[in-house]
């Protein structure tokens, strides 16, 4: 995966804004910094941005940064459109 930061689709920017401003409760899968596959649910609390990339900081206090984000809820992100979902049909 390639450090350099890719900005967003701003369709999906707005999607992930309108779910925190909601303070929804989300279902994401995202690639952490050791490019592990990370999934669960967590709420948006807010977005900040460091050095030239755009992250987005959960309720718990992690931080995700918005183009390793594969999944929120049943929307794939359109840089990872044809990523299997990895999500429990439990």
């Amino acid at each position: 995966m390639p450090t350099d930061y890719k900005p967003v689709a701003c369709g999906f920017y707005d999607q992930l804004e309108a779910a925190a401003t909601r303070k929804k409760q989300v279902y994401l899968q995202y690639f952490n910094d050791l490019r592990e596959l990370c999934q669960g649910s967590a709420t948006i609390r807010t977005f900040v941005t460091r050095d030239h990339a755009e992250f987005m900081q959960l309720a718990s206090g992690e931080e995700i940064r918005l183009d390793r984000i594969v999944r929120i809820d049943d929307t794939p992100a359109p840089a990872y459109a044809d990523y299997p979902d990895f999500s429990c049909g439990c």
